[in-house]
């Protein structure tokens, strides 16, 4: 990585440019360029574009060293994850573009682009809380730079404000379809019957019993399953939010297979130390600390990606018709199989980590249909018909 420095005459700041192409490790991991970043070798400056700004940005954020180990940490790696997939998405959009130079225009076209997609910029459409983290993180660069900040009415201040620049709406999100038992069988069914589907079969099992987020699965290391103990602990690197850090029970013999298959498979594609990753992400070409396997290129230092499962997954929901069941599905699914076995909602959260009122109500009502049901199962026809008597017929005994 090479820093140059530069003086603004106009705006009588200095600046660093940052030539990220050199110097940074694949994924940042120990990555000694960032670390030289965040010592403050480099300067957020309103003349950098934005992809320079948003790697000095991060690198604030990001405490690491090359050779040393520490627990401490500004965010967790599932957050930086989340920014960099959201610099992605706004690189494409804001490449090349200085940050003195974006105006509340440009964060309203890039809100339109992104709702609707119609130049084919982005894969797809994004709906409006996502299109709500990614603006805000670019707020925040730039309030950080300097060149926007909350209008304060005093005179002579050379800012933009964002007093009158209005996001989108946050929009509350609806529950997730579950599959039915019937539609799980068949899920599982078909993903079982093809040796090139037992990744996805193994993983099914895995994301059901356990209730984990897809986020949470990438992001397990060999450690992370204590087959030993008959747990999985999901780790603060990876949870959503410190709500989200749990240890959950192994409890059948089917889900400790699907991990004792997986940590197999990692194992055959490099993973061979305790912080590697269960799902290790695959390359596209041969590079150091990568192991090739069947002609193609995994590196377990670094977490398979959100299309990791794509091409396997489809050929399974084509198969058994269900186009609409995607990965995070089966985090519902098995919550909802929970709700039905009339699980109380305390040991219903355990497993699921946080959850709104709104997701918790769900499956409250679920669990209370499910515990009538087999309380009316239960009692029904185990008191004899004779020893009834009607309300009027007490009523006149007792007169």
């Amino acid at each position: 990585m090479q820093l140059s420095f530069f003086e603004d005459e106009e705006k009588g700041v200095s600046w660093a440019r940052v030539h990220t192409k050199e110097g940074h490790t694949p994924g940042h991991v120990m990555c000694t360029a960032c670390a030289r970043l965040h010592m403050g070798s480099a300067l957020l400056s309103p003349a950098l574009a934005f992809e320079e700004a948003f790697e000095i940005w991060i690198a604030r954020r990001i405490l690491r060293h090359r050779t040393l180990l520490s627990d401490a940490h500004y965010i967790s790696e599932r957050t930086e994850w989340d920014y960099r997939q959201y610099a992605r998405a706004l690189a494409k959009f804001f490449t090349g573009m200085p940050l003195a130079s974006i105006r509340k225009e440009h964060l309203y076209a890039y809100q339109h682009d992104r709702a609707f997609c119609e130049d084919g910029r982005w894969e797809r459409q994004a709906g409006a809380n996502r299109i709500r983290k990614e603006v805000g993180m670019l707020l925040r660069m730039l309030r950080e730079a300097g060149v926007w900040q909350e209008g304060d009415g005093k005179p002579g201040r050379r800012y933009r404000g964002d007093d009158d620049f209005q996001l989108v709406s946050a929009v509350e999100s609806d529950i997730q379809r579950a599959l039915t038992p019937e539609e799980q069988y068949r899920w599982l069914e078909v993903a079982g019957s093809k040796n090139r589907w037992q990744f996805i079969y193994q993983y099914s099992i895995v994301a059901l019993q356990t209730c984990m987020s897809t986020n949470e699965l990438r992001g397990l290391r060999i450690d992370d399953v204590r087959l030993d103990q008959r747990v999985v602990q999901v780790r603060w690197a990876c949870a959503k939010n410190r709500f989200r850090v749990r240890t959950i029970p192994l409890e059948t013999e089917e889900v400790c297979w699907a991990f004792e298959s997986l940590i197999y498979r990692a194992q055959k594609l490099g993973a061979a130390a305790p912080h590697h990753y269960l799902f290790p992400l695959r390359e596209r070409q041969h590079s150091a600390g990568v192991t090739q396997y069947e002609n193609r290129y995994y590196d377990p230092t670094r977490p398979m990606t959100v299309s990791g499962l794509r091409k396997l997954w489809d050929e399974v929901r084509d198969e058994t018709g269900l186009n609409w069941f995607v990965p995070y599905d089966t985090r519902h699914s098995g919550l909802t199989r929970l709700a039905e076995a009339g699980i109380p909602i305390g040991i219903i959260r355990s497993y699921s980590g946080h959850m709104t009122r709104k997701m918790e109500q769900h499956y409250t009502q679920i669990s209370m249909m499910s515990k009538r049901k087999a309380a009316a199962s239960t009692w029904s026809g185990s008191v004899p018909r004779p020893a009834l008597v009607s309300v009027e017929s007490r009523d006149l005994r007792a007169g």
